[in-house]
């Protein structure tokens, strides 16, 4: 499916040299602009999120409840030199 949107003459330039310049078309290039939006967009709300008291707080919570777990059943003594 395709469709056509109007956009201004600047605006079509700009994205054919981002398209150019990232070896992709048009629609890759509204398509990674999309994608950075909204991967800033999701950063921004975990920002605003756990920078919250009550973001800190449950993150506190939740650290505390798992952190027991982190040794069940692992030999304090084993090595991992080798594959690291």
């Amino acid at each position: 499916m395709s469709t056509t949107i109007r956009v201004p003459r600047d605006l079509h330039d700009r994205l054919s040299r981002y398209a150019a310049a990232h070896h992709t078309s048009l629609a890759g290039a509204i398509g990674r602009a999309l994608d950075a939006e909204e991967r800033a967009a999701f950063w921004d709300d975990v920002r605003s999120t756990m920078g919250t008291r009550e973001g800190v707080t449950e993150l506190r919570g939740e650290t505390e409840r798992y952190a027991g777990s982190l040794k069940d059943g692992l030999d304090p003594d084993e090595r991992w030199d080798d594959v690291l």
